[in-house]
């Protein structure tokens, strides 16, 4: 450990960790870079945005049975949201990232090359879903970000600060992570830095020292401006951000979009004439899911681009489970959970989750016509997405594809009944289901989906049937044992359907 003082205004300062080249002065917010045993001023670093995450400077947790600690940390910013990065170090002195991106985490280490970094593809080459073959797996490009850091606290390994410039793309094979870092690739004959680790859940890496329920509401969005209730700047109408929670709030009176993440809200997209909708659910109702109370935040209205269908989503929040969407389509519910790990694609393009087989459903396009409330990045009218369902019986898997990112989410059905009863809403039993599938939620990131029919089989079970009927119709109705023999058959074709029935509407 290396102690010294401020420059500038004479606090302890501390380097704990041997790898940390420069830190940021808690009292003065001046960036100090260690020169030897000395350290030199170079800078200001604005302070961090407190959201509400639980992770805090001198939290420890455990990964692959190695301690870690948190020393410092950095936000960053890109066009539609931001996410932290938290320095790890090690006990056995080595260091990696811990990053946290609405409350999804993951754990990378650099990974040295040895050589081979010529194979890696350059920043400009790379789009969503392009591959790359690393240490026998095949990853997939997750999401390709130009973001700007705009705070930073505490001890970190390389020098950075307020306006410093990240160019990252982040590749996933399941719960398998890589980072590769062009930042400084001009540097380095353009090639980048690769981190390589894993998606992980916090509650799996036995944490200690994090902030509780009181702390995270404590502080939550103070060092930007504490916006709470305010007005917005387009209408001037009341507005309230949940600070900490979703930074990107959609004025109900002139649905402008307001960013609520500096210290003084500002507009990110302009007023429009929108016509009044009625919706299922009201912002701010709350449910309880998994034992706990969500509430809902925003809401979206999206649609085929054709306009031939239409449907809704919430965004749920709790501030322990963090997020997750309920979506109402032709008279049916789903609840959908965006994935931290992704799944298996089979050569043949089929979904393996869980332990089972997500056929290819359907593939369309969707277009948020309508939103409202708070969201934790920065949605408007016209945003578009690319959707593909794969389905299993009545469950999906949803892959969305932007420009920048790709999405995986899971949905399941909900009974009308039961959606009526943890919201509080009797009318909503009542509804009426279509016999279409629901479009399957959206992500903690982009827009919609859809479905189609439910039936275990599909048409095939009637298929057989006319077939059935049509080759042996002189026989058919000779009403002998040959008659016989051709309904036994058309029970057995129906057999599996009635069964796959009657199975589907218990686990409902």
């Amino acid at each position: 450990m290396f102690s010294t003082s401020c420059p500038q205004c004479g606090a302890p300062l501390e380097f704990r960790s041997a790898a940390a080249v420069m830190a940021v002065c808690g009292s003065c917010r001046s960036t100090l870079l260690k020169r030897g045993e000395a350290v030199e001023r170079i800078g200001e670093m604005a302070s961090v945005f407190e959201d509400y995450s639980p992770l805090q400077l001198g939290a420890t947790g455990r990964h692959e049975s190695r301690a870690f600690t948190l020393l410092g940390r950095i936000q960053l910013r890109y066009d539609a949201g931001y996410w932290t990065e938290w320095y790890a170090a090690f006990d056995d002195g080595s260091f990696g990232w811990l990053s946290d991106a609405s409350g999804q985490y993951a754990v990378t280490i650099q990974h040295q090359l040895n050589g081979s970094g010529e194979d890696l593809p350059q920043f400009d080459s790379l789009h969503p879903g392009v591959g790359l073959d690393f240490a026998g797996k095949r990853y997939l490009a997750s999401d390709i970000r130009t973001a700007q850091c705009v705070g930073g606290e505490g001890e970190l390994p390389f020098r950075v600060g307020d306006g410093w410039q990240a160019r990252v793309a982040d590749f996933r094979y399941e719960d398998k992570f890589i980072t590769l870092d062009y930042s400084d690739a001009d540097q380095q004959s353009g090639k980048p830095v690769v981190y390589a680790g894993a998606s992980v859940e916090l509650d799996t890496l036995a944490c200690q020292g994090l902030r509780d329920e009181t702390e995270i509401r404590e502080s939550a969005g103070r060092y930007r401006g504490e916006l709470g209730a305010f007005t917005c700047p387009s209408c001037g109408a009341s507005l309230d951000c949940p600070v900490g929670v979703a930074n990107y709030v959609i004025c109900g009176s002139c649905h402008a979009g307001v960013d609520c993440s500096t210290e003084q809200a500002t507009l990110f997209s302009k007023k429009r004439e929108v016509e009044a909708i009625e919706t299922a659910l009201q912002l701010g109702a709350s449910a309880t899911f998994d034992g706990v109370k969500y509430m809902a935040l925003g809401l979206m209205r999206c649609r085929t681009p054709d306009g031939e269908s239409n449907w809704e989503e919430y965004l749920l929040h709790n501030l322990e489970r963090g997020f997750l969407w309920l979506v109402h389509s032709e008279g049916r519910w789903e609840r959908v959970d965006v994935l931290n790990n992704w799944p298996m694609i089979s050569k043949d393009g089929q979904v393996l989750e869980g332990g089972k087989t997500y056929r290819e459903r359907e593939r369309y396009d969707a277009v948020v016509a309508y939103v409202a409330g708070a969201f934790n990045w920065r949605v408007q009218v016209g945003d578009k997405t690319s959707i593909t369902d794969f389905a299993w019986r009545d469950f999906k898997m949803t892959r969305e594809v932007t420009a920048d990112e790709i999405v995986w989410s899971r949905a399941k059905p909900l009974s009308n009944s039961k959606v009526a009863e943890r919201f509080g809403v009797p009318a909503l039993a009542a509804e009426t289901a279509s016999r279409r599938a629901p479009r399957s939620g959206s992500s903690g990131s982009k827009p919609a989906r859809e479905g189609s029919a439910t039936a275990g089989f599909g048409p095939w079970p009637w298929i057989a049937t006319i077939a059935m009927v049509f080759i042996n119709f002189n026989t058919l109705f000779e009403f002998d044992g040959s008659t016989v023999l051709v309904i036994v058959g058309m029970v057995a074709l129906w057999a599996p359907e009635w069964i796959w029935r009657a199975f589907h509407e218990e686990s409902r």
